[in-house]
């Protein structure tokens, strides 16, 4: 059995379409610009976080403790943009971003972010 339950390679994967779908979700989904921007911004960060955490210990990867860290920050800042969209009256940008971030969240709990040993 792993010592993840989540593996790094389905880490990085999911964050890639996370990332895409917070890019390309605010379009489909008609919202105002706030929501498209950040949508953007978020969107590219979580895609470059799944990019850079495909491999833990190759070059040009992050540290497992980093991306750690990196992810619990990403799951707590879609929680609050989520808060501040429905502090703003925009309840369905609100909805995308708190699914995204409790997404997030859940993906940090069930992710050790040590190393395994080769099976």
């Amino acid at each position: 059995m792993s010592s993840h339950l989540v593996t790094h390679a389905l880490r990085a994967a999911l964050l890639v379409v996370a990332g895409s779908a917070l890019i390309f979700g605010p379009f489909l989904m008609g919202l105002d610009a706030p929501a498209l921007v950040t949508g953007v911004f978020v969107g590219a960060l979580a895609i470059a976080l799944g990019l850079a955490g495909t491999e833990p210990g190759t070059r040009g990867s992050l540290p497992l403790s980093a991306q750690a860290v990196y992810d619990r920050g990403l799951a707590l800042g879609l929680i609050l943009s989520a808060g501040l969209f429905a502090l703003f009256g925009q309840f369905e940008a609100m909805g995308l971003f708190a699914a995204a971030g409790i997404a997030a969240a859940v993906m940090t709990s069930v992710n050790r972010y040590s190393a395994g040993t080769a099976t």
